[in-house]
């Protein structure tokens, strides 16, 4: 990513991180805060936006019913094989309680660039935590 002449780095976050939240600066999931300009790079991909055409940046952050729901079922279904096949009904509960925890209640957050023409959202690996509010804040702030 090159920087304009009198282009003044701000701020940078990176989307992803490792194991046990370790950040690891993976340049290819990052976004950068110019004195200009929004820049987002996502995979092999450079996003950027001009701080004059963003109206608000949100983070968002969803839980999926209809994961919850549908663990819920499958740990119903293992409970009620519990008498007749011990193993199988382990495994569907066992199922049923990761697709609960992981894709339903610990939800997706979204950062989300508004600008005149739609919306463009970025999947966060993580929650919401200090930096991506700071970062939020701070494009926000530039805003106004």
């Amino acid at each position: 990513m090159k920087l304009g002449e009198d282009e003044i780095k701000e701020h940078e976050y990176y989307f992803k991180t490792g194991f046990f939240g370790r950040v690891t600066n993976d340049v290819s999931h990052m976004t950068v805060l110019t004195n200009r300009r929004l820049i987002v790079t996502w995979g092999n991909a450079e996003h950027s936006y001009p701080l004059s055409k963003i109206t608000a940046v949100k983070i968002i952050f969803t839980r999926s019913i209809k994961a919850i729901v549908g663990g819920v079922i499958l740990a119903l279904i293992g409970l009620g094989f519990l008498e007749s096949n011990f193993l199988f009904s382990l495994v569907m509960i066992a199922i049923g309680v990761l697709i609960i925890y992981y894709f339903g209640w610990m939800g997706k957050t979204r950062l989300q660039i508004s600008q005149m023409g739609g919306n463009e959202y970025y999947t966060v690996k993580k929650r919401a935590e200090k930096e991506l509010i700071e970062l939020v804040d701070k494009i926000n702030s530039k805003l106004s």
